[in-house]
C-alpha cells in the first residue's frame, strides 16, 4: 500500500509540474493591472520591409552635385575670397593667384600672333606671284598651309588662356571664378600657398543634396544593392545610391552612399545611425523593437489576449531600433506588450 501511495504521489506531482510548464507561458492580468503597470500594447502589422543591417555613418555633401574651381595656371594663392558656408553666384570671384606660367603663356600668345600677321603677308605675297606666274603655285601652298598650322597654335594658346574661366589680370596675376551657383564646401587654397597646374582651390555644392557614406562590413555586401531603403534613426528615409564591389585594404569594408532629402536637416560631416532595409518575405509582420523579448535565447513577443498575456515564440527577420521584422503564431491586428518585458518575464520565471 505503501508503495502505491508514492508511485500515486509522484503520478499527482508529474501531473502538475506538466500543467504548471504549460500556464508559465501565460501571464494572467486584468485591464486595471495593466494599466497600473504601465504597460503599452502595440498593434502587430502586416510588415512591407525589414533591416538588412544597422550601420554608422557620415554624411557628405553628394559628390555628383559637386564641383570644382581649379587653377587653370600654377603659381601663388595671393587673395582668398571666400569662406566654406558662403553662397556664391556663377561666376564669381573665389580667388587671386600670381603665376609665372601665366606670364609664359600670355608671351606665347603674343608671339603666335605675330607670327601668324607675317605668314599671312608672306602667303598673301606668294599667291599673288603664283597668280601672275611668277612664283610657282607649291610655294604658295606651302606659305598657307604655314599660315593654318600658326592659326592651330594661336588657337590652343587663347584655349588654355581661357581655362576654367579665369579672369586674367596684370602682372601675371589671374582670378579663378566659380564655375557654378553654390555654397562654398571647402576652400584648398590658402593664402601664400602654392598651387600646381589644375589643382583644386574651392570646391562647390551646387545642389543642396546630401549623401551619407556608410562603411559596410564584408558579411552585409553581398545583401545590400542599389535602390534599397535606409532609415536614419531619428530622421528622414532614403536610397541606397552605390554600394562598391571591393573592399578598402585598411578597413576591409565597401563604401555605400545613400542619399537622403535636402531639407532633411542634416549637415555635411554629422554622424548618423540607419537601417538598411529590403522588401520583407511573405508572412513577415511589424511590431516595436521593443516589444521582442528573449526568453532562453529564443525570441518573443507578448501577445494580449482576454485573460492577459501569452508569450510567443517568433522568427526575428531583422531589427532597427525603432521596429522589428517577425514571424510565427501571430496575426495582423493582434496587440502585443511593447513595453514591461521585464516585469512580463519576471512572472512567467524568465529571469
Amino acid at each position: 500500500m505503501a508503495r502505491r501511495a508514492a508511485i500515486g504521489l509522484l503520478a499527482s506531482l508529474a501531473l502538475i509540474g506538466c500543467f504548471s510548464a504549460a500556464e508559465a507561458r501565460t501571464v494572467t492580468l486584468s485591464a486595471t493591472q495593466v494599466a497600473q503597470m504601465e504597460i503599452k500594447l502595440a498593434e502587430v502589422k502586416e510588415a512591407e520591409t525589414e533591416a538588412v543591417a544597422l550601420l554608422p555613418g557620415t554624411v557628405v555633401p553628394a559628390l555628383n552635385a559637386r564641383v570644382v574651381a581649379a587653377a587653370s595656371f600654377a603659381g601663388t594663392a595671393i587673395q582668398v575670397l571666400v569662406l566654406p558656408g558662403q553662397t556664391v553666384a556663377k561666376g564669381a570671384p573665389l580667388a587671386v593667384i600670381e603665376s609665372r606660367d601665366l606670364l609664359d603663356a600670355l608671351s606665347q600668345l603674343k608671339q603666335a600672333e605675330a607670327e601668324l600677321q607675317v605668314a599671312e603677308a608672306v602667303a598673301r605675297r606668294k599667291r599673288d606671284l603664283a597668280d601672275k606666274s611668277i612664283a610657282s603655285p607649291i610655294l604658295a601652298d606651302e606659305a598657307e598651309a604655314q599660315v593654318i598650322k600658326i592659326r592651330a597654335v594661336l588657337e590652343q594658346h587663347r584655349r588654355t588662356l581661357s581655362l576654367g574661366g579665369v579672369s586674367v589680370g596684370e602682372g601675371g596675376r589671374y582670378t579663378i571664378t566659380a564655375p557654378e551657383s553654390g555654397v562654398v564646401i571647402e576652400t584648398q587654397a590658402m593664402p601664400g600657398a602654392s598651387l600646381e597646374a589644375m589643382a583644386p582651390a574651392v570646391t562647390i555644392a551646387a545642389r543642396a543634396e546630401v549623401w551619407v557614406e556608410v562603411q559596410v562590413p564584408a558579411g552585409l555586401v553581398a545583401r545590400i544593392r542599389p535602390g534599397d531603403a535606409i532609415q536614419v534613426l531619428d530622421g528622414p528615409q532614403g536610397t541606397v545610391v552605390s554600394i562598391s564591389g571591393s573592399l578598402d585594404r585598411m578597413t576591409r569594408s565597401a563604401v555605400m552612399y545613400a542619399s537622403v532629402p535636402s531639407d532633411a536637416g542634416l549637415l555635411p560631416g554629422q554622424m548618423v545611425t540607419l537601417s538598411v532595409l529590403r522588401p520583407t518575405e511573405t508572412g513577415g509582420l511589424s511590431v516595436p523593437a521593443a516589444a521582442v523579448a528573449w526568453v532562453g535565447n529564443t525570441p518573443a513577443v507578448f501577445v494580449k489576449n482576454d485573460s492577459g498575456f501569452e508569450l510567443t515564440p517568433v522568427t526575428l527577420r531583422g531589427t532597427s531600433p525603432m521596429a522589428a521584422t517577425v514571424a510565427g503564431n501571430v496575426l495582423p491586428g493582434q496587440e502585443v506588450a511593447a513595453s514591461g518585458l521585464p516585469q512580463l518575464e519576471a512572472m512567467i520565471g524568465g529571469e
